[in-house]
C-alpha cells in the first residue's frame, strides 16, 4: 500500500467517525536535561493551548527541581526514576494533578486557572511522590506532608502556604496531612533534627515508618510532638 493510499484511507475512516470520537493528533515533545542523565516528555496532545506556558515556564522548574529532589530525598541502594512524563487531561473532574510511577497526570481546566497561581508548586508536589517511591505503605498524611513540606519551604516559601494562622489553628492537627502536616514538619526540624526529612523519607522508603523514627529524632512519639507543636502555635498567636 502507498503511503499516499494509505493517507486517503486514514482521512476517509476520520470523516466517518462522529467530531468528538475522532482522535486528536498526539503533541509529545522531550526535553533532554542537561548531562543527558534524565528525560523528560510533555504531553499536551488534551490541552494544546497550554503547550507554550508548559514549555517556556512549567518545563524549566521541572528540569531544574527534579533532580534537586532526587538529591534531597536520596537514601542508599535507591534509584529515582530516570524519565518523567507529565500528561494533560480534560477527565480528572476535580483533581488537581496525581503522580502514577513517574507519570504525572495534570489537569488541563484547573492548570488553565492557575498558570498564574498554584500550578508550578502542584507539580513539585507530585514530583516528590515520583521520587518518593514507597513500596510498602507508610501513613497518607506522611506521605503528603513531605511532599507539601518539600513544595511549601523549599520551593516557594514565600507564599507562606502552608501557614498556621487564628483562622485555621482550631483544625489544625499533627496528622491532617498537606499543608498542616509540613508546618508540622516544619517545626520539628526547626526544633529538633535538622536531617529528620532525610530520616523520616528513608524509614518510609525501606518500609519500616513508626512511631521510633520520631522518637529517635526527638525523644517523643509523633502525637506527643504534635501537643507540643500546637502549644508552641498557641503561644505564638497568642491564643
Amino acid at each position: 500500500m502507498t503511503s499516499k493510499l494509505l493517507t486517503v484511507l486514514l482521512a476517509l475512516s476520520a470523516m466517518a467517525l462522529p467530531a468528538e470520537e475522532i482522535p486528536k493528533p498526539a503533541a509529545i515533545r522531550t526535553f533532554p536535561a542537561p548531562g543527558g542523565e534524565i528525560t523528560y516528555s510533555l504531553d499536551t496532545t488534551a490541552a494544546p493551548d497550554l503547550a507554550k506556558w508548559s514549555e517556556e515556564e512549567l518545563m524549566p522548574v521541572v528540569i531544574e527541581w527534579y533532580p534537586k529532589l532526587c538529591g534531597l530525598l536520596a537514601s542508599e541502594g535507591y534509584q529515582p526514576p530516570a524519565a518523567v512524563k507529565l500528561v494533560f487531561r480534560d477527565d480528572m473532574k476535580g483533581t488537581p494533578a496525581y503522580a502514577t510511577g513517574s507519570t504525572i497526570s495534570l489537569n488541563a481546566p484547573w492548570f488553565r486557572g492557575q498558570m498564574g497561581g498554584e500550578a508550578k508548586g502542584c507539580v513539585v508536589h507530585e514530583m516528590v511522590h515520583v521520587v518518593q517511591g514507597y513500596k510498602r505503605p507508610a501513613p497518607g498524611w506522611v506521605v503528603e506532608g513531605i511532599a507539601d513540606y518539600v513544595r511549601w519551604y523549599l520551593y516557594e516559601p514565600q507564599s507562606k502556604g502552608a501557614e498556621i494562622g487564628r483562622g485555621n489553628f482550631s483544625q489544625a492537627s499533627y496528622d491532617s496531612s498537606y499543608r498542616i502536616t509540613a508546618n508540622f514538619l516544619r517545626w520539628v526540624i526547626a526544633t529538633h533534627d535538622k536531617d529528620f526529612l532525610a530520616k523520616l523519607n528513608r524509614a518510609c522508603r525501606e518500609g519500616r515508618y513508626s512511631d521510633e523514627v520520631w522518637k529517635e529524632a526527638a525523644g517523643k512519639s509523633a502525637a506527643e510532638l504534635g501537643a507540643d507543636w500546637k502549644a508552641a502555635n498557641a503561644r505564638r498567636l497568642g491564643l
